[in-house]
C-alpha cells in the first residue's frame, strides 16, 4: 500500500501530505441510505490513522464507535448532564497526535449543534500550525437547507476558512437535498453512492453544473443512479483532471476496525432462534460506557458535574464553550431544551368565554330607523305619481 496516499479504492487515490493534501480540502459524502457513505468516511479515517494524519468525527449515527480500537484514536461520550470544553480539547489536539471520536448518537439534536459549533469556533481560533480534518455525520441536521441552527454559520466558516490554516472538513448525508447550498459550495470533492432520489440527483445537478461541461456532469449523474453498494463516482477537479474529473471505483473493503453502522434485523414473532438473536444484541444501558478514554490527560475535557448542581436549570450555554467551564461554579444541570417547558393546559373550564363588542337588539322599534317596508313603499309612490302624471298627459292631448 503507497505510504504517501489515501487509499480507498484500487483506483481512487489522494495526496496524504503536500498543500494538495487531502486533509485540508473539504469533501462531500454522500449516497442513499445503505449505499456505503459511512463505510467510505469510516476506510478515509483508518487512512488519516494510518498515515499519522489527525481527525476528529462527531458521530451522528455510532457508526464509527470501532475506529477507537486503533492506535492513537480516543473516542468520548458525553451524556446529557455533561460538558466538553471545546477550548482545552483543541488545546489538547494542538499537543498530540491523537485523533478523536466524539459520540453525538442518543444526544438531543441541540446539544449536538451546540457542541459542533463551539468546536469549529474553537478550531478557527487555536490556529494549530497543522493539518486536521473533521467529519460531520448527518450534516443535514447541522447545515440543513432550510434555516439556520447555532451549528450553520461556524461550519460554513470552517469550510470556507479552514483550509488556509490546514483544516479540512468531511460532509456526510444521505440527502443532497437537504443540506445548505453554501456549504456544499465549498466542497473540491464530491463522493457520491448510490442516489436515487429525484431531488436529490437535481440537487447535484444544480451543484455540479457550475462551470462545469453539461456532458461530464449528465456522466457523472448516470453513474451514480447505476452505482451498486459500495461502487463510489468520485468528482474532484483537482485530483482528476486526467480523467475528465471523474474516477469511478469500489471502496477497499478490508476495514481494520469493525464498522458499526449495521442494521436491525427484523425476524418474525415465531423466529426458533428468537432468543440467541436477543441476547446478542448488546443492552442500550451497556453500551453507553463512561467517559474515560482521555482521563489519563493533564486537562480532561469532559467534565462530570457536581451532585450539588444536577437539581439545578442550565442558563444559556456559554458561546466560548459548550456550557460555562464547571471550575467557575457555573450554574449546569440539565439541557437547555428542557428548561422551563411550559405545561400546557387545554381545560375548556378554565377558558372564559368573552361577550361581543356589540349586540343585535332583535326587540328595536322598525319606527326608529329604516326597515326592509321602506324601499317598498318608496316604489308604490313612484308608480301613483308616474300613472297619475301620465293621465293629465293623456287628457290634455285628446
Amino acid at each position: 500500500m503507497s505510504s504517501n496516499k489515501i487509499v480507498l479504492g484500487k483506483n481512487l487515490q489522494f495526496p496524504a501530505y503536500g498543500t494538495d493534501s487531502l486533509i485540508s480540502q473539504v469533501l462531500f459524502v454522500t449516497g442513499k441510505r445503505g449505499s456505503g457513505k459511512s463505510w467510505t468516511s469510516g476506510v478515509m479515517m483508518e487512512e488519516f490513522n494510518r498515515l499519522g494524519l489527525q481527525f476528529v468525527c462527531f458521530d451522528a449515527l455510532d457508526a464509527h464507535k470501532n475506529l477507537k480500537s486503533l492506535d492513537g484514536v480516543e473516542s468520548l461520550e458525553p451524556k446529557i448532564g455533561q460538558s466538553i470544553d471545546m477550548k482545552a480539547l483543541v488545546g489538547r489536539l494542538s499537543e498530540t497526535n491523537k485523533s478523536l471520536v466524539i459520540k453525538l448518537a442518543g444526544l438531543p439534536l441541540q446539544m449536538q449543534q451546540e457542541l459542533i459549533a463551539d468546536y469549529c469556533e474553537a478550531l478557527l481560533e487555536a490556529h494549530l500550525g497543522k493539518g486536521i480534518h473533521t467529519v460531520i455525520e448527518e450534516c443535514q441536521d447541522f447545515i440543513p437547507q432550510m434555516g439556520r441552527p447555532i451549528s450553520f454559520d461556524p461550519i460554513v466558516r470552517l469550510c470556507k476558512l479552514g483550509r488556509a490554516l490546514g483544516y479540512g472538513a468531511t460532509l456526510v448525508s444521505q440527502r443532497p437535498a437537504g443540506v445548505n447550498k453554501e456549504a456544499l459550495s465549498q466542497a473540491s470533492v464530491y463522493l457520491v453512492h448510490n442516489v436515487i432520489n429525484n431531488r436529490d440527483l437535481k440537487a447535484l445537478d444544480e451543484q455540479l453544473s457550475f462551470g462545469t461541461d453539461k456532458k461530464v456532469v449528465k456522466r457523472l449523474l448516470n453513474g451514480i443512479a447505476a452505482a451498486r453498494k459500495g461502487e463510489v463516482v468520485a468528482y474532484a477537479p483537482e485530483y482528476f483532471r486526467d480523467q475528465g474529473y471523474i474516477m469511478v471505483d469500489k471502496v477497499r473493503g478490508d476495514r481494520r476496525a469493525e464498522h458499526g453502522g449495521h442494521n436491525v434485523d427484523v425476524q418474525p414473532m415465531g423466529f426458533h432462534a428468537e432468543t440467541d438473536r436477543l441476547n446478542k444484541i448488546p443492552n442500550p444501558v451497556d453500551a453507553v460506557s463512561d467517559v474515560n478514554s482521555l482521563k489519563h490527560l493533564e486537562h480532561n475535557p469532559v467534565m462530570d458535574l457536581p451532585d450539588s448542581l444536577k437539581s439545578k436549570s442550565l442558563e444559556k450555554p456559554n458561546r466560548s464553550g459548550f456550557y460555562p467551564n464547571l471550575s467557575q461554579e457555573a450554574e449546569v444541570a440539565t439541557p437547555a431544551l428542557v428548561k422551563d417547558k411550559p405545561n400546557y393546559s387545554w381545560d375548556v373550564k378554565e377558558v372564559e368565554v368573552s361577550k361581543p363588542a356589540f349586540e343585535y337588539d332583535t326587540k328595536a322599534d322598525v319606527r326608529s330607523g329604516p326597515t326592509r317596508r321602506t324601499p317598498l313603499l318608496a316604489i308604490g309612490a313612484t308608480l301613483a305619481i308616474s300613472s297619475l302624471a301620465y293621465g293629465l298627459f293623456r287628457n290634455l292631448t285628446e
